[in-house]
């Protein structure tokens, strides 16, 4: 049930939300080569009530008129965990880096989602001369995308617990990035259009 509340706020807040280059403070860019950290999360919790960790992040996306003419838009769409929103209650974790090694699992699906959502606006990049209620179409259809993704992962891993099922995850998920590597947010080359 929590999961069905998250995606629609998310979903929310990625409407209402545009976040410029610059992050705010707690705030973390998905990249390959820093992962998550215990300090990223901000709030420290010791309560019985909620989990003992919570990520929560937002696919954000911005475009301005004359957006379509870029090479790629890639910048136009981030990735972002949201620390100031994310909490660990490292009294209740007795393996904290497997922990937050799970939650990056969940980062990393976020990032398939963000690069689908600048495929999309690669291809259809025509229309957004038109207005931008194709971004919005492509935000809905992304998040809700990705809050199934991530709500069938924490179920069939069992929260991250059954290793085995997790390492099945991961090498999806890698395989996942690796193809839609040409639309990682740091890709300003030219993208060629398949035909």
């Amino acid at each position: 049930m929590k999961e069905k509340y998250l995606g629609i706020i998310l979903s929310i807040i990625c409407l209402n939300l545009s976040f410029g280059q610059k992050l705010q403070e707690g705030q973390k860019r998905w990249n390959s080569e820093k992962k998550l950290t215990i300090n990223d999360f901000k709030i420290k919790i010791s309560d019985k009530n909620n989990e003992a960790i919570y990520s929560q992040f937002v696919i954000s996306n911005s475009a301005q008129g004359f957006d379509f003419l870029k090479r790629n838009l890639n910048s136009n769409v981030e990735n972002i965990f949201l620390g100031n929103a994310s909490w660990i209650d490292t009294t209740k974790i007795e393996n904290i880096n497997k922990r937050i090694e799970f939650q990056q699992a969940q980062f990393d699906l976020a990032e398939i989602q963000a690069r689908k959502f600048r495929k999309e606006l690669f291809i259809r990049k025509w229309k957004i001369s038109k207005g931008f209620d194709i971004m919005n179409k492509i935000s809905n259809e992304i998040m809700t995308e990705f809050s199934e993704t991530r709500l069938k992962l924490i179920k069939e891993t069992e929260g991250g617990q059954n290793e085995e099922k997790l390492s099945e995850w991961k090498e999806k998920i890698a395989n996942e990035l690796k193809e839609l590597n040409e639309f990682r947010f740091e890709n300003k080359k030219k993208i060629k259009r398949s035909k």
